[in-house]
């Protein structure tokens, strides 16, 4: 299975989200878009791993759990990786609540080379561009402002499903810092 650990979006932001991928998915592109109950800002991805590596993972976040207070989040705009020309992954950003996400990464072990960007994954392209009519809509999008409070860590499990991937909260750990 592959695991990852995040905080997982409540189902407001999820309502939200999906009303945004609505208005982009009808602006044309190649985007694989993502089921609005799997949306979550990753803070560390760890890939395939056996499930004898599962205890181990489970202590991680609850380690950094253990280390972070809740919080609040502010969902802000819609944007893209690399440029909204070339949108390698269309996300929702974070305006407030980036530096307590930045340390829980870094408590979980993040070690990917690219600096950590809070963000909450809506697609991706499937194409090296995107049309016009795309970069036009992206840079319509209006910004949500939705402020949410973060008292948990999820630990998901992503499984082969026959529509791409399907996601599974496994283990929870509350933030007591």
């Amino acid at each position: 299975m592959r695991l990852f650990i995040a905080v997982a979006a409540d189902e407001e932001v999820k309502a939200a989200a999906a009303e945004a991928v609505a208005r982009l998915r009808r602006a044309g592109g190649s985007f694989r878009w993502v089921d609005p109950r799997d949306m979550h800002v990753t803070l560390r991805y760890f890939g395939p791993t056996p499930e004898e590596k599962l205890p181990e993972v489970i202590a991680i976040m609850k380690a950094a759990a253990a280390k972070t207070k809740p919080f609040e989040l502010v969902y802000s705009a819609v944007s893209a990786f690399d440029t909204p020309q070339e949108s390698r992954v269309v996300w929702l950003g974070v305006s407030e609540g980036k530096e307590p996400l930045e340390a829980a990464a870094a408590l979980v072990g993040r070690d990917e080379p690219r600096p950590y960007t809070p963000h909450m994954t809506l697609g991706r392209n499937r194409q090296a561009s995107a049309p016009p009519e795309f970069v036009a809509a992206l840079a319509a999008e209006p910004v949500l402002e939705l402020r949410r409070p973060v008292a948990k860590l999820s630990l998901y499990a992503s499984k082969p499903a026959p529509f791409g991937h399907a996601y599974e909260i496994l283990e929870e750990a509350d933030l007591t810092g």
